[in-house]
């Protein structure tokens, strides 16, 4: 389902997340490393979270729901044996609050061998947005 879809299900941030978020994400289209710190509260209970990562767009993408994206976070899990990399998108709603919609999961590298080599920018900008906008 695009992010922008009527159906779509987005869930607001905690006010420490969105400042840390607004925070790392200032400069555009380079992925900053972040604390378990600076996600949202309902991601600390994720078992097997080892690494997460946030990108802000070098355009915000309007979305039909009145609101709007401002980039992406990812989630990386691993065992010792593969990892799973989950993106979310982070968006500002005309309410003035910042909602993530996610996990997508629908890309290649969603799974690969906890002991390769992936290019963190690889696990970014595989979400769907029905208004064919590219971030």
């Amino acid at each position: 389902m695009n992010v922008d879809h009527p159906r779509a299900k987005w869930h607001r941030i905690d006010e420490a997340a969105t400042k840390a978020l607004c925070e790392v994400s200032r400069t555009p289209g380079v992925v900053f490393p972040v604390g378990t710190n600076q996600m949202p509260l309902q991601f600390e209970p994720m078992a097997n979270a080892k690494s997460y990562f946030i990108s802000s767009y070098t355009n915000a993408v309007p979305l039909a729901n009145n609101m709007t994206a401002g980039g992406e976070f990812v989630i990386v899990r691993a065992d010792s044996i593969s990892a799973s990399a989950y993106n979310f998108v982070f968006a500002t709603s005309s309410d003035g609050n910042v909602y993530y919609n996610g996990p997508h999961k629908n890309f290649d590298l969603h799974h690969f061998p906890a002991s390769s080599a992936v290019p963190v920018a690889s696990l970014f900008s595989h979400v769907s947005f029905s208004n064919k906008t590219t971030p």
